[in-house]
């Protein structure tokens, strides 16, 4: 007997069609018609984003923010194909964008991490799809970059539509591959009739008749297997008849079809609303059925299952057998194998003839409804025709409100203007006036150093006390101003504050044992150690506390600084701090006014105690702005108690580590204890950059024992060139200054590093700008540190020592 074996009987038959249409087309066809429309998308982004860097240099020479941003928005709605434009700084900050609202963080760190000085194509991958970046620097990456961003789709929708255009050439190949395959297929079909026979027999659940074995090809083999199979399956009837018994139960329609297209099983309610025998349906292919029967009502979603995963919410109208229609909604998911592989396709559908019906009954009572609403419009049209007399006085009265409104905003412009004037007035104050003091005060603290006479040693004291004064008044007056103009910005940075509260106790120690004062501390023992809020200033509002009860208290009396927690949650905690003191107290009915500005209780204060007024005022500002308020209780010639409360938000663990350093006036802020850096011998090099002749002398008087050389800058500029030339283990880096500021000169000195390849440089700004706006500008700028004019030599050596070697507090 000749034998040909199944496996070359269907390769023949499926080879050509294989060929043609999957290696072919499908493969080569679409990989060369998507290379051809991504290079033409990238040359198209790529000509657009020179364009936009050509047109957009003069605007960010110029820092014309305005027309950056109209640029990018008109020309993304030349182009509908473009998914986003938008231009970064050298320092990667977003300059303009068209995003929208909210900037997606994934695509512009995609787009950013793989700049490049020449223009290039960045891949950048979204939940959108594919995205391609054309990115393009602007005068070699010194003004910045221009990304246009094309989706990947628009080369996908290109190769669709040439797709398309092959379609009918794609058809008539397979067309004559399915004529190839069926002729191949006939040689087999007689082959296995019997055994498709016998599958159909299975699939109904008769388990029990053996398929003849007559070849001992693979269809022979096949009946073998099969067989065995079938002995196997006979094992568990009980559970599969149980499942059958629940597949039956379920109110909803179920139907089980194969992944190649064949009805597997249909549960009871199926048949019931179709009105067919399972066997009507068993072991047909769904798309064998008639137009408007159910299972081909589901071919094509079925088909998209098989893509998808998941086709729900499916509405259609199908046949029953006696010809009624039933509308159903139907949903379909693929079960696959643990390999991924699709093993069946679930349809679960529902009758929704009742639903309808209920649709149907609200559309009608939507009709009346709208008849209703046609006649009350008529109504309303001859009720508006009453009302059009009165409108007439209306639009008199109207023309007088927007009159009004015209005069509110011309007023209310001039209001901010001038609260711009005040705010620059107040930075250029406090910078003036900070500039001089710092002279005085360091160069007080440099005489301290030296042999002097003893009158010569009282006048200095005298020089330092009044500089310290005045710098304190200096700090009150801006606080004050700034406080009153709503430019106060409060902190929010875990901080201890058992610590705060011992802090405050120790510094004004000295004073109350000058005057022979018991000060003590009480703290609850159930007072949190890790809160969140503005650390300085609630240490500035327990200093101006306690310092006034001090003051206000005689010898051999006593000043007591206690904390209570009062009502908690999980997440906040009250807490009541309280001042007393056994000193002269108050008048009852003089109480409010040692909370207005420049005033005290009683004008004899003034000359005995001095003063300006200022301490109450601002604390009791300060308290208000973190949401608590003030109570004083006094009793003239016994004592005042002064509390406040203010509810923290609870820190849930302890802060690392921190190195205090100057902040806002001469207060300190935390920040990480930088690692000093090595130096090839005991000397380190350092650029002082200040315009300041009398500061730059006085920092090279404080600083003429330490192991340093000194360069000098009188301004930005200069202090660029040296940085060029030479390499420095830290630069102090004044802020204000002509030709080029501080803030400038940094960025620059940045770049420098960058384009050399040196390592990081600390710059420290050394300025009289001592706001929380202006210290944030000088880190983002790329200061490492930041201390504010005046400063103590103490502090200045303090800070200098986390960078440099050998330089120590003397």
């Amino acid at each position: 007997m000749f034998r040909v074996s199944l496996r070359k009987k269907f390769i023949a038959g499926t080879a050509l069609l294989i060929l043609l249409i999957g290696a072919a087309l499908a493969f080569l066809v679409r990989h060369e018609l998507h290379t051809r429309f991504e290079d033409e998308v990238y040359k198209r982004g790529l000509s657009i984003s020179r364009y936009i860097a050509e047109a957009a240099e003069i605007p960010l020479i110029t820092e014309n923010n305005v027309s950056l941003q109209l640029l990018v928005n008109d020309y993304k709605k030349i182009d509908p194909d473009i998914g986003f434009i938008f231009l970064v700084s050298p320092e990667n900050r977003v300059v303009a964008h068209t995003f929208g609202a909210q900037i997606p963080s994934d695509v512009l760190r995609q787009a950013i991490e793989k700049k490049s000085e020449s223009p290039a194509r960045i891949d950048i991958h979204t939940e959108d799809g594919l995205i391609y970046d054309c990115m393009v620097p602007i005068q070699g990456g010194a003004l910045g970059y221009v990304h246009v961003g094309l989706y990947e789709r628009v080369v996908a929708g290109n190769v669709h539509g040439v797709l398309l255009k092959m379609l009918p050439f794609v058809l008539t190949i397979l067309l004559f591959g399915i004529i190839a395959a069926i002729a191949f297929a006939s040689v087999v079909t007689r082959s296995i009739e019997l055994l498709t026979t016998g599958v159909r027999k299975f699939t109904n659940g008769d388990l029990h008749e053996a398929l003849p074995v007559r070849s001992d090809d693979e269809i022979g083999q096949l009946a073998v297997a099969f067989n065995s199979m079938t002995e196997k399956l006979s094992a568990t009837t009980v559970s599969r008849e149980y499942m059958e018994k629940l597949f039956d139960s379920m109110d909803d329609m179920l139907l089980v079809i194969s992944p190649d297209g064949f009805i597997q099983s249909v549960n009871r309610a199926y048949c019931e609303v179709f009105e067919c025998r399972p066997e009507d349906v068993l072991g047909h292919r769904i798309d064998e059925f008639k137009e408007q029967d159910a299972p081909i009502c589901i071919f094509a979603a079925f088909r998209n299952s098989l893509v998808t995963g998941t086709v729900r919410g499916i509405e259609c109208t199908c046949r029953t057998s006696s010809g009624a229609s039933v509308p159903i909604l139907f949903s379909l998911a693929v079960m696959k194998d643990d390999e991924g592989r699709p093993q069946s396709v679930v349809c679960a559908a529902q009758d929704i003839s009742s639903l309808k019906k209920i649709q149907n009954d609200l559309h009608q009572k939507q009709l009346e409804v709208e008849s209703i609403n046609r006649n009350l419009e008529a109504i309303v049209a001859a009720r508006t025709a009453e009302l059009a007399v009165g409108n007439e006085s209306l639009r008199a009265e109207i023309a007088e409100r927007r009159k009004k409104t015209e005069e509110l905003r011309i007023a209310r412009d001039a209001a901010e203007s001038a609260n711009r004037a005040k705010s620059e007035f107040l930075a250029n104050m406090s910078h003036e006036m900070r500039t001089p003091l710092n002279s005085i005060i360091g160069g007080t603290e440099y005489l301290e150093g030296t042999s002097l006479a003893s009158d010569q040693q009282r006048c200095l004291e005298m020089i330092h006390i009044a500089g310290d004064s005045l710098l304190v008044q200096v700090n009150d007056l801006i606080d004050l101003a700034r406080i009153e103009a709503g430019q106060l910005e409060l902190l929010e940075e875990e901080f201890n504050l058992a610590d705060t509260l011992e802090t405050v106790v120790h510094m004004l120690g000295l004073n109350a044992e000058k005057k022979q004062l018991d000060l003590s501390l009480s703290t609850a023992p159930d007072i949190p150690h890790f809160v969140v809020g503005d650390r300085d200033r609630l240490q500035q509002v327990l200093v101006n506390l306690v310092s006034n009860a001090i003051k206000f208290t005689d010898s051999g009396g006593k000043v007591t600084v206690s904390a209570q927690r009062g009502k908690s949650g999980p997440q906040v905690t009250d807490v009541c701090f309280v001042v007393r003191d056994t000193g002269i107290g108050i008048e009852s009915d003089k109480i409010d006014m040692i909370f207005e500005t420049f005033a005290q209780a009683d004008s004899s204060i003034t000359r005995r105690y001095g003063g300006s007024g200022l301490g109450l005022a601002i604390s009791r500002r300060l308290v208000e702005a973190m949401g608590g308020s003030f109570n004083v209780e006094s009793v003239p010639g016994v004592g005042s108690s002064f509390s406040f409360s203010i509810s923290f938000p609870l820190s849930g663990h302890a802060s690392a580590a921190k190195q205090a350093v100057p902040d806002r006036a001469g207060r300190s802020c935390d920040i990480p204890v930088a690692d000093k850096p090595e130096a090839s011998d005991r000397f380190s090099r350092v650029l002082l950059v200040d315009d300041s002749l009398e500061n730059r002398e006085l920092m090279k008087l404080l600083l003429a024992r330490q192991p340093l050389i000194i360069d000098e800058a009188n301004n930005g500029r200069e202090a660029l060139e040296l940085f060029e030339r030479n390499e420095y283990s830290l630069v102090l880096m004044d802020i204000q200054m002509p030709i080029m500021d501080g803030f400038t000169a940094t960025r620059m000195m940045r770049r420098v590093e960058e384009r050399s390849g040196r390592s990081r440089t600390t710059v420290v700004a050394l300025t009289a700008h001592a706001y929380e706006a202006d210290i944030r500008r000088c880190k983002e700028a790329g200061c490492d540190d930041h201390i504010a004019k005046p400063f103590k030599k103490k502090g200045l050596l303090h800070c200098l020592g986390n960078y440099l070697r050998g330089v120590e507090n003397e």
